[in-house]
């Protein structure tokens, strides 16, 4: 079945419930795949890991970790699943996710509910993924946890292993004072910390798998200085720019605008590029950057690359405009890059900082 066909019969239904039928539906294999094509122009390698295209799922979609290996068959280089904490919460009250249709966005205050790290593990092992296939592991702190580090320390532990990269969500702004990790002080110790954890576990398990960094758009710019030097100096192996924003909600057009919560979608294009531009310079383009927010077509994926992303992730935009956008992204970012006379996406990295 085309999500064409079934964008009807979700968008009928609460935001949540949909979520959950498209969960179904996919674990089920009632969504057709795409027809794949592969670019030369755009494969790159990040990390030591061999990319076939930049384009991946961001997290938040597939939060347990059930139907990543089905996402692959709609032309995804990666996928990235999460966020799980170590034990299973429910997250805030309901209704917590919210379509703004006028302003092709979403609104979330989900609050990281999930099933919890043993459930995680198990959902992963039950699946045997290609060997061209990368899988991300988005990780993050229960709400009742005095002690952030103990929850991203014994996560680490548990993961380390299962993925391609293990990526650190101290950003959302669903959780109370989770973003208060992003504050110089506690940064700095706080990654300390993870790469000491990342030093330990690559020793004992001689393999090195890439730490990254999630931040919010929501940073001033000595805030953002602060990241780019706290991240150099603890050798952070990559960042994701960015998080969703609490900000410009009162120049959206739905009746949704003022809930609570984390705003994404194609009003967060401008400002994610903002900071994702200005990370890339203070950072001189060392650390990977993953570029996320608002993109929904291979020109807004290609200007998030010239902005500093090697790597792309959508998701709301795969939301409203269904499967068939990652191919069409593809597509369109081989024909930009051969305009601009570009015969591999590397070469445009960064052009427009």
């Amino acid at each position: 079945m085309k999500y064409s066909l079934i964008k009807p019969l979700l968008f009928s239904l609460e935001p949540e419930k949909a979520h959950n039928l498209a969960i179904f539906a996919l674990a089920h294999n009632l969504v057709c795949s795409s027809q794949i094509k592969n670019y030369n122009s755009l494969n790159n390698k990040i990390f030591g890991i061999n990319f076939f295209n930049p384009i991946g799922l961001a997290a938040g979609f597939d939060k347990n970790a059930k139907i990543f290996d089905k996402l692959f068959n709609f032309g995804f280089s990666f996928i990235e699943c999460g966020t799980v904490t170590p034990k299973p919460q429910e997250g805030n009250p309901k209704p917590r996710l919210f379509r703004l249709k006028e302003d092709q966005a979403i609104i979330n205050r989900l609050g990281f509910n999930n099933n919890g790290i043993e459930d995680f593990l198990k959902n992963i092992n039950s699946k045997k993924l290609q060997n061209e296939n990368i899988l991300g592991i988005n990780i993050g702190k229960n709400k009742d946890t005095l002690d952030a580090l103990d929850d991203y320390l014994l996560l680490l532990d548990k993961v380390y292993g299962f993925s391609n990269y293990i990526t650190i969500n101290i950003s959302s702004p669903n959780t109370r004072n989770l973003r208060d990790l992003q504050k110089a002080d506690n940064l700095d110790e706080f990654l300390a910390a993870i790469m000491r954890k990342k030093l330990e576990l690559s020793q004992a398990k001689n393999k090195s798998i890439p730490i990254l960094l999630k931040i919010a758009p929501d940073l001033d710019n000595s805030e953002q200085e602060s990241i780019a030097e706290i991240s150099l100096k603890n050798k952070i192996d990559g960042l994701i720019i960015s998080n969703t924003t609490i900000n410009g909600k009162e120049k959206l057009n739905s009746i949704y605008k003022n809930e609570t919560g984390g705003l994404s979608g194609k009003p967060l294009f401008t400002a994610s590029n903002m900071i994702l531009k200005n990370i890339y310079k203070l950072t001189n383009g060392v650390i990977p950057i993953i570029g996320v927010g608002g993109i929904s077509s291979g020109l807004e994926a290609y200007e998030k690359i010239k902005c500093g992303a090697q790597l792309i992730q959508i998701y709301s935009a795969f939301i409203y405009n269904g499967f068939e956008l990652v191919e069409k992204i593809k597509q369109d970012l081989d024909k930009l890059l051969k305009q601009d006379g570009f015969t591999n996406i590397k070469q445009a990295i960064g052009k427009n900082v």
